[in-house]
């Protein structure tokens, strides 16, 4: 197989893997399914100026340092939905989209994302995400009051 043939199927063999895992997504979220698709060395780049920002290696920090204070801070999760997906070789490219999330504070926590993947085995080994900075930091902004018409946070009983 020449280098070209090969770099081709790898890009079909993780465009096809990042279908796979798009799809489970839009039906499970940010769950286990989500977290199997990555490599207990994943190294994930939180790009931008956020609460969440920065540089997190290792699948047991991303959990603690990043999904664990999202999930703290989300009274209704989002909906995803992917838009696009491009590869090329052991790289990939996803825009997404979330709908219909909602902080604890009551910030429209909708957005829409662009993730570059590095793909090895099967099993993501980094990313570099971008999305609304503005939009991460309300929901972690305790003093973020919804202006007139944006959605409001569920009712405690």
């Amino acid at each position: 197989m020449t280098a070209t043939a090969h770099k081709q199927d790898l890009a079909t063999t993780n465009r096809q893997f990042l279908e796979r895992l798009f799809a489970t997504l839009s039906h499970e979220g940010w769950g286990q399914g989500f977290l199997h698709a990555l490599h207990d060395d994943v190294v994930f780049n939180a790009m931008g100026v956020s609460p969440i920002a920065g540089r997190y290696e290792g699948k047991q920090t991303y959990i603690t340092q990043v999904l664990e204070r999202l999930h703290a801070r989300i009274a209704r999760r989002p909906q995803l939905s992917p838009i696009m997906i491009m590869t090329e070789a052991d790289m990939a490219c996803a825009r997404f989209q979330s709908r219909e999330g909602v902080g604890i504070n009551g910030a429209d926590f909708s957005m829409d994302y662009c993730w570059v993947f590095r793909i090895r085995d099967e099993k993501i080994s980094e990313i570099w995400g971008y999305y609304d900075t503005g939009k991460m930091i309300a929901l972690f902004d305790d003093s973020y009051a919804p202006l007139e018409g944006r959605i409001k946070p569920p009712q405690k009983h």
